[in-house]
């Protein structure tokens, strides 16, 4: 192990230290480049792999992390289509539009699998897959079907295909991939197994004749529904899963402190999103903020295959949110939660009364709920409104329903209906202001959802600020105050989300909007 005290190369007393790991000194930059070179760049980490019985292989921080600060950045080691995707290019991986000067995709001339046009034939992802089913007559059978977007199951072969041809060509990859949990002894007598079963099994073993077994096909299936990254890269036009060895060691937490984003490269970049002390576990979250404790532990069992046991999940208020609780019908004050969070079966009960439901009266009326929720018109501010006004005495304001409709209201009440209606534009930074303090117990620091809500609430004070000195309601100088608090709020939403590809072009838009605001002011 290297003295902390001594250059890496030499062995002189040294001062100059490794910013990233920050366990390595050096004497100076030169010998510094030699290291790196050497060898160091493959180890410099800010992280080491540790195991236990409950967690397995995790991420523990080796030494102090700062928030923002980037964790990991990984290349992927494979990737391809979701099981069901709309058409899209196999060797660019690009969405295929409606078709130009045609009827239909363009289609590769050896196997018939859609294509952007004949570059992507001889495409490195392509060329193996296309190779062996072209040696077996088969074609592909995707036709453009006027619908854009629609999805086709036929994709769900693909990756598993590849995965497993990559034992020949690139076996070092192979084995890595192999070293996944895959989970299969859980999901082998699931829905969806029992339809790969009849599906990719055949095409593999079948229609290709490749000698893997059944259990090793459904394997690598497994292996990808448990490890595998849902990309979407919207400003390429890319909707992929892929599989990055590394990424798939971070461990899950309700609460995490670090939070995943993609580059236009298509490697996976882990930010620390909170400050995270030497010794910590590095957690993410597969889950969304604002789901209650019953939906985030039911998709963690049915898509990762483990039982979350955060302080969140432990916790039956949810860290005084009580997001999955219901207002008592009998006493109308206390609020109902469960008796055991960790049983799904368990009873609920009133805090203040003796009042009980049972767990199969309270998923059938979240059900029914969320059903509902799903039913409203996604483009009327107006149908969600009268959501939360028909729920007003049933389910409390931090109610995981109401606090869904909220965050979608505050999407509904965009620029252009804030811009001209008062009541809209008090109503978005009322629900702004109000998520923004949820977000800091369930989702907070530099999170995805704290910097959206900051964009919304910054854009909503801008127009309210220029409203209100346009009635003569502000000063000059209150209406600068008031800019320059929003140019703050802007800056802390750019730090936050300056990895975002999709984010970059219209976060520098609104800074240079809002600093012309300013001088203007100013002059």
């Amino acid at each position: 192990m290297t003295n902390s005290s001594k250059c890496a190369v030499c062995g002189v007393s040294a001062s100059l230290k490794c910013m990233a790991c920050k366990q390595v000194f050096y004497c100076g930059k030169e010998h510094q480049k030699i290291h790196w070179k050497k060898g160091h760049k493959a180890e410099c980490k800010c992280y080491e792999i540790a195991r236990n019985d409950v967690l397995g292989r995790h991420l523990r921080a080796s030494r102090d992390i700062k928030c923002g600060e980037i964790i990991l950045r990984e290349s992927p080691l494979i990737y391809g289509p979701k099981v069901a995707s709309a058409p899209l290019c196999l060797g660019c991986h690009r969405t295929l539009s409606t078709p130009v000067g045609g009827s239909n995709f363009y289609k590769c001339r050896k196997c018939s699998w859609p294509l952007c046009g004949p570059d992507c034939e001889h495409s490195q992802h392509h060329l193996h897959e296309c190779q062996l089913m072209a040696s077996r007559n088969f074609r592909a059978k995707i036709d453009y079907s006027g619908q854009v977007g629609k999805k086709e199951s036929a994709y769900c072969v693909i990756l598993p295909l590849r995965c497993l041809l990559m034992k020949a060509s690139q076996p070092a990859d192979f084995e890595r991939f192999s070293e996944l949990e895959d989970h299969l002894n859980e999901r082998k007598d699931t829905p969806l197994y029992n339809v790969l079963r009849a599906n990719l099994v055949t095409f593999v073993k079948t229609i290709l004749g490749m000698h893997e077994s059944e259990e090793e096909v459904l394997r690598v299936a497994a292996i990808l529904d448990t490890n595998a990254f849902e990309i979407r890269q919207n400003n390429l036009g890319r909707k992929v899963r892929a599989i990055y060895p590394s990424a798939s060691m971070f461990s899950h937490d309700c609460i995490s402190n670090s939070r995943h984003t993609f580059d236009d490269n298509m490697q996976i970049v882990f930010i620390a999103k909170t400050p995270i002390a030497k010794g910590d576990i590095i957690s993410t979250s597969y889950t969304q903020p604002l789901w209650s404790t019953i939906m985030r532990r039911s998709h963690l069992l049915q898509a990762k295959c483990f039982e979350c046991t955060c302080r969140r999940c432990l916790d039956p208020t949810e860290l005084n949110t009580f997001t999955g609780a219901i207002t008592c019908s009998r006493c109308k004050v206390g609020k109902i939660i469960s008796t055991n969070p960790m049983d799904n079966s368990a009873i609920w009960k009133c805090q203040l009364c003796p009042h009980k439901l049972s767990a199969k009266q309270i998923n059938l009326g979240n059900q029914a709920i969320q059903n509902e929720i799903d039913s409203l018109d996604k483009t009327s501010a107006k149908a969600f409104e009268e959501f939360l006004f028909r729920y007003r005495d049933t389910l409390h304001e931090k109610n995981t329903h109401i606090l869904q409709v909220k965050y979608a209201l505050t999407q509904l009440y965009d620029f252009s209906m804030i811009e001209h209606n008062d009541a809209a534009l008090k109503r978005k930074l009322e629900l702004c202001q109000e998520l923004l303090e949820i977000a800091e117990l369930l989702d907070g620091g530099w999170s995805i959802f704290r910097g959206n809500l900051i964009l919304d609430l910054q854009e909503a004070m801008v127009v309210q600020a220029k409203r209100e000195f346009l009635n003569g309601l502000l000063t000059r100088e209150a209406t600068q105050e008031k800019l320059l608090e929003s140019m703050n709020l802007l800056k802390e939403a750019l730090e936050i989300m300056k990895l975002e590809p999709d984010m970059k072009q219209m976060l520098n838009e609104r800074t240079q909007l809002l600093a012309k605001e300013l001088e203007m002011e100013d002059s």
